[in-house]
């Protein structure tokens, strides 16, 4: 993709990131989108079909910043693959629960079910599978409540116990 294009993209990306700290997904048009972006509308459906395109994109592009950040540390145990997760996922907490509390699709827990599971080599299938949903489902009350990083930490942390 040429330079102009991923500018457009990104310019497109932080406008929809701003629009979701004032309002909600569903307030949220494209029009809207083009009018801050400076941009005809046009211009959006080239890069997006729709605002449910941008939203899985988005995801997407969180996802794989997520799975970057877990591979730059070389060779790890399951154990501190899930805790590299969890530290993304709490240093990013505010954005990815906009983007979470957006998606109706369930987008975010389908990604972050393949990572984890991607994470968890040496396990049964079912136990992986077990695990990834639940993680999934603990990461997901935790960015969208009012959870303490204390309180997820240390139930994540008797989660792994039972792994071991």
């Amino acid at each position: 993709m040429d330079r102009r294009k991923r500018k457009t993209q990104k310019v497109i990306t932080v406008v929809f990131y701003q629009l979701l700290k004032k309002k909600s997904y569903e307030e949220i048009s494209v029009s809207q989108i083009c009018q801050i972006a400076d941009i005809n509308r046009g211009t959006f459906y080239l890069h997006f079909i729709d605002k449910d395109d941008l939203l899985e994109k988005s995801i997407a592009h969180e996802m794989q910043e997520l799975v970057d950040y877990c591979e730059k540390n070389g060779e790890m145990s399951n154990q501190q693959k899930l805790e590299k997760t969890f530290d993304y996922i709490r240093d990013h907490r505010r954005q990815l629960g906009r983007l979470l509390s957006a998606d109706k699709q369930g987008f975010f827990a389908q990604f972050l079910i393949a990572h984890l599971m991607e994470q968890m080599m040496g396990q049964s299938q079912l136990t992986t599978i077990f695990f990834a949903h639940g993680l999934v489902g603990l990461l997901e009350h935790y960015l969208m409540n009012d959870v303490s990083e204390i309180e997820i930490s240390q139930a994540m942390e008797r989660i792994f116990s039972s792994f071991r």
